[in-house]
Order: C-alpha cells, then structure tokens, then sequence
C-alpha cells in the first residue's frame, strides 16, 4: 500500500474545510473509494446550500489528476509511495466547458 497525499483546491476545499489528506491505497479506485466514504456526504450536502444539486460520487464531477496528469490519461491507476492527487471540480476543466456537457444542475 502506497502513501497518498490527495489535495484538495477551488470550492472543494472550501466545502471540505481541509487543503489535504493523507491516505493509504493501491491504487486510484482504491483512493477515491475512500474519499467518497469519508467526504462524498458533506460535499454534496454543502453544494446544495449553495443551489448546487449533483448526482453520483466525487470521481463523477470532480477533475481527478495523479501527479499532475488527468487520470483519464493514465495508462496505469496503480499507486506509488510519494504519489498526489488532485481534485478540482470538474467545471475547472476547459475541456469539459468546451464540450457544452452540464456538469452541474442548479436548484435555485
């Protein structure tokens, strides 16, 4: 098991109250599992005081890098000891803007 620092920045860090954690995991399926168990409630109920109502779990809106790189891009999701990851919200990815998908579902 690898030690992983996960950063969290934008409105993430704001909602979760913390600027990282540190985890242990395999790999990133591993990592994420984790972050949804101990932070996947508190965001989406945060979120929502703001009018921000968002379906699924963090890795569903969220821009997930590993040592800088998009996950989606990874040929590997296995960890190494030293790793970090990061999660930004998902709208802070121009591509994700440039495809005209909706990201978010605003209740107000």
């Amino acid at each position: 098991m690898a030690s992983v620092i996960v950063r969290f920045y934008s409105l993430w860090r704001h909602h979760l109250g913390t600027d990282s954690l540190a985890l242990q995991a395999d790999n990133i399926d591993e990592a994420l599992s984790q972050l949804e168990g101990r932070f996947g409630c508190q965001l989406r109920e945060k979120l929502e005081t703001d009018g921000i109502r968002l379906d699924g779990k963090i890795r569903d809106y969220s821009l997930i890098l590993l040592n800088g790189t998009n996950m989606r891009n990874l040929k590997s999701t296995d960890l190494k000891e030293r790793c970090y990851m990061s999660s930004l919200p998902q709208w802070a990815d121009k591509r994700q803007r440039r495809r005209n998908q909706p990201v978010l579902r605003s209740s107000r």
